[in-house]
């Protein structure tokens, strides 16, 4: 969901009324404009850099992979990043999920520069890291084509995983905005590959009420997409999780299911770490240079990587 704010500043920019003073107001910018504006926002973000200094990191290899092919055809390239030297021991992996673009933003996030320096940051920490573009959308969610395209990148690890160096068994992903609604289905016994451990940032726990998407969607698929109702089944499977929340995050109603999910985590007692950023914005990874935040980030490269 980096993007959906972006483009939704365009619906905002157009139709808000300006506050009244005696001097004439100036006019509200025409909806051409307003979506310009927008889309020099979004570009801005695709650029945006990670808020951490393994970002320019130099001992890193990338390699970019065709992996399988969509429903439409086209292909499924992941990025690989490794350590350089990569040493003797296998690697362990970790996949980046990104959140829910609409389908008219034409630059996907497997090229920002914040998932190209995610990648570097766990490269240099030791992992390998693995980004690609997935269709969950937005705010119509296609979470089994966005699933499929996950399992074609978990089958090619674990084909091709282990003559690359790449430890399967110690598989871990990092999580962005919308890319929370993965988790249950992710940790599925039904996947090739076992995720032990997920880091979330600004994180959907569900599908949040009220919401375009709750509009869209029913029951069914919003139960699938909830932290929450998976929460028994994350107790038995032991897997750990880190949340990272951005205190001043002003997506609608994103911090108060937040909050209601970890108050589910704790009742079922599963393993969960909770990392609260003072007053830092939805994509503070991004967009906030703090110590908390590099300090937040430095969280989670160790709980990703070190086992």
């Amino acid at each position: 969901m980096k993007i959906a704010g972006l483009l939704a500043a365009c619906a905002v920019l157009a139709t808000c009324p300006m506050a009244t003073a005696q001097a004439p107001a100036p006019a509200a910018p025409s909806a051409d404009d307003a979506r310009a504006q927008a889309i020099a926002r979004y570009i801005a973000a695709t650029k945006a850099t990670l808020k951490h200094p393994l970002r320019d990191a130099a001992t890193v290899e990338r390699r970019s992979i065709e992996v399988g092919k969509r429903i439409d055809g086209s292909p499924i390239e992941i990025d690989l990043t490794l350590p350089q030297p990569a040493g003797g021991k296998p690697l362990p992996i970790v996949l980046l999920l990104h959140g829910g673009l609409p389908d008219e933003a034409t630059i996907r996030p497997k090229a920002w520069q914040v998932f190209r320096d995610w990648g570097t940051a766990l490269a240099a920490s030791g992992a390998a890291a693995v980004m690609f573009d997935h269709s969950l959308g937005v705010p119509r969610r296609r979470l089994d084509q966005a699933l499929g395209e996950t399992d074609a990148v978990l089958a090619w690890l674990a084909k091709e995983g282990p003559g690359r160096g790449l430890d399967t068994q110690r598989l871990a992903a990092v999580v962005f905005s919308a890319g929370g609604l993965f988790v249950p289905e992710l940790l599925s016994d039904s996947r090739l590959l076992r995720v032990d451990r997920v880091a979330m940032f600004y994180p959907s726990t569900g599908v949040v009420p009220g919401s375009p998407t709750a509009a869209v969607t029913d029951a069914a698929l919003t139960a699938r997409m909830s932290l929450s109702a998976a929460a028994k089944h994350l107790a038995s499977q032991r897997t750990r999780l880190l949340i990272l929340r951005g205190g001043g995050d002003a997506l609608p109603g994103l911090l108060k299911l937040l909050d209601e999910t970890t108050a589910d985590l704790l009742a079922a007692d599963v393993a969960f770490e909770l990392i609260n950023v003072p007053g830092a914005p939805h994509n503070f990874d991004a967009a906030t240079d703090s110590d908390a935040v590099r300090s937040a980030i430095d969280r989670t490269l160790d709980f990703a990587t070190r086992r």
